[in-house]
């Protein structure tokens, strides 16, 4: 017998003899093939050797003698053709892919994991495959080759046990009509973001610029874009630190950063968009290439390697949540009354940035903190409601610092300091034993003369007057203000508006002596400023003896010196002018 694998019929299996281009398709491959991928031309060796293992052992004569058939390097080749000759000794080229069903035989042999198996070594079950191979690559080749016949004739002529695994093969390869159920997949696609989600916050805040980096993470993977869905206008990718990166070819480890202006939806809690990407699995498979020396001569199947890379349709998503940092604005309330130190509890502010506006009010110790505030907008603070009547002057300001270029989180004014307006000055009269004198009439007029000699009469003309719930001067047209000693001796001159730019010289002087008492001849020096205390007063010693109960006109001067004033004020001790007609 001539170097025959008897093999089927001129025709070829379904794709045998299309262009590979046209089969490419009919095979429904997905992808664009690697020109490496497998060798052009195979080698093929000598193919004198001619068996069966029809009965279950090797023979040289039996039902469907084949041809072993090697390339070069002792691999096994599968003739697809039963009715042409084997090659040998010549060269082979590449052509087209196999059938499926060709592949998955071609494959299976080869797996380790043998569907059947005669038990007879690889040559044994060569012959086994290359039969099976004979008939699903083209059941209705009948060629005889002098009575050794094509496998589906010579059924009959097997042993049982041989036939059973025969068609047992064959009713497998049958099933695998498809590449993915033929081909053996040889390498795994992975595409990723490390991490897998991304958390945007105040700390990644970076002048006006939240800044936050992620890895492209691609495993056997090209032409990998990487693009952002549903992300609020002004949202870039860009590489790390603002690396150039072609975002429609992103390779493995590219370290990748988000970059959001931080006036992008600076009012909300928070938000979220994604980053997205997909690209090309460059798959790596095993097939059966079918070679051959030209379209008339004898055609092989051989197990190579194909590479091909597959657009994939499935995209990896990492979403990204943003919780824009927000402002705050703290400080001290204070007044200018004692050296600056006074505590404005109660205060009530309000800020407002474009449509935002919140309300608040200083504690006991005068702090207030507006917090949660949107950066990127100028704010206006008011005070709008000062409890404390001695302070009139209500505080206003623009804040700017948490807008800009470079807008801080935190914004510290310190201590805000209300100048205070109006003084509480008061007199306790009392005798020479230190008792509480009522009943006395004092007015209080300012005059910066050192050395004043004020008359009741002038007193009582330039004597501040009320108007409203404030002393004042001016208003001539209105009675002056005239303060009564009470039980306790003391008199009160409430609410005196003072010029907050300077010193104010106030003088009480009495005007209607207590009863049964003189005319004291002393006017009592009080001072006021926006730092001294609110409440300053001094004390009045009236060292003239009451008039006696006779009704005498004559004074008894029982000391000298006639009255002696101690001055006092919230712990400030305040010089009083003694002045005697």
């Amino acid at each position: 017998m001539k170097l025959l694998s008897k093999k089927l019929s001129k025709k070829l299996l379904v794709v045998a003899g299309m262009s590979v281009g046209v089969s490419a398709v009919l095979l429904g491959l997905t992808g664009k093939a690697n020109a490496a991928e497998a060798p052009q031309t195979v080698n093929v060796g000598n193919s004198s050797k001619i068996i069966t293992y029809g009965s279950g052992h090797a023979e040289h004569y039996g039902p469907h003698e084949v041809a072993v058939i090697k390339d070069t390097s002792g691999n096994y080749l599968f003739c697809i053709e039963w009715s042409k000759r084997a090659p040998s000794n010549e060269q082979i080229a590449k052509r087209y892919q196999a059938s499926p069903s060709v592949q998955w035989l071609v494959n299976n042999f080869y797996s380790g994991h043998r569907y059947q198996s005669l038990g007879q070594g690889d040559e044994g079950d060569y012959w086994l495959y290359q039969a099976v191979i004979h008939w699903v690559a083209d059941p209705n080749d009948h060629y005889d080759w002098g009575g050794t016949g094509a496998i589906q004739d010579v059924l009959g002529r097997l042993n049982p046990s041989v036939r059973a695994k025969v068609e047992a093969l064959r009713n497998e390869a049958l099933k695998h009509n498809d590449e993915s159920s033929s081909e053996i997949v040889t390498n795994n696609h992975n595409l990723a973001f490390d991490p897998s989600s991304l958390e945007i916050n105040k700390d990644n805040l970076q002048g006006n610029t939240y800044k936050k980096t992620f890895t492209l993470k691609s495993e056997n993977m090209s032409h990998v874009k990487v693009w952002l869905k549903n992300a609020p206008s002004g949202v870039t990718l860009t590489g790390k630190d603002g690396a150039g990166v072609n975002f429609n070819d992103v390779w493995n480890n590219t370290n990748l950063q988000v970059n959001i202006p931080y006036r992008v939806n600076a009012e909300k809690d928070s938000y979220n968009f994604t980053v997205a990407t997909k690209g090309n699995w460059e798959k790596t498979s095993k097939v059966a290439w079918i070679y051959s020396a030209n379209d008339n001569s004898q055609k092989v199947a051989k197990q190579d390697v194909k590479a091909v890379s597959v657009p994939l349709d499935a995209e990896t998503d990492m979403n990204v949540t943003v919780k824009p940092a927000k402002g705050s604005v703290q400080f001290t309330k204070k007044g200018s009354a004692n050296n600056n130190s006074d505590v404005l509890a109660n205060t009530q502010f309000k800020l407002t940035g474009g449509n935002f506006s919140q309300t608040k009010t200083t504690d006991k110790n005068g702090f207030i903190k507006f917090d949660n505030l949107p950066l990127g907008r100028d704010y206006t603070l008011d005070e709008v409601q000062q409890p404390n009547k001695h302070y009139r002057q209500m505080y206003h300001t623009t804040i700017s610092n948490l807008n800009g270029d470079n807008p801080v989180q935190t914004y510290d004014l310190k201590n805000i300091v209300d100048i205070n307006t109006h003084k509480d000055f008061w007199l306790n009269k009392q005798d020479v034993q230190g008792r509480p004198l009522k009943g006395a009439k004092f007015v209080i007029v300012k005059n910066n003369n050192p050395n004043p000699n004020i008359s009741p009469e002038e007193a009582k003309k330039n004597a501040l007057r009320q108007v409203g719930d404030e002393l004042v001067e001016g208003h001539s047209e209105q009675t002056p203000y005239i303060a009564t000693a009470g039980d306790d001796g003391v008199v009160h001159f409430n609410m005196v508006k003072i010029d907050p730019t300077k010193v104010n010289i106030y003088y009480a002087v009495e005007i209607q002596a207590p009863q049964n008492y003189t005319l004291s001849q002393t006017s009592v020096k009080l001072v006021g400023s926006s730092t001294s205390p609110i409440s300053t007063g001094a004390e009045l010693k009236d060292t003239t003896n009451p008039l006696p109960a006779t009704g005498s006109e004559k004074l008894l001067i029982v000391a000298v010196g006639g009255i002696v004033l101690v001055a006092l004020g919230g712990g400030a001790l305040y010089f009083k002018q003694k002045v005697t007609k």
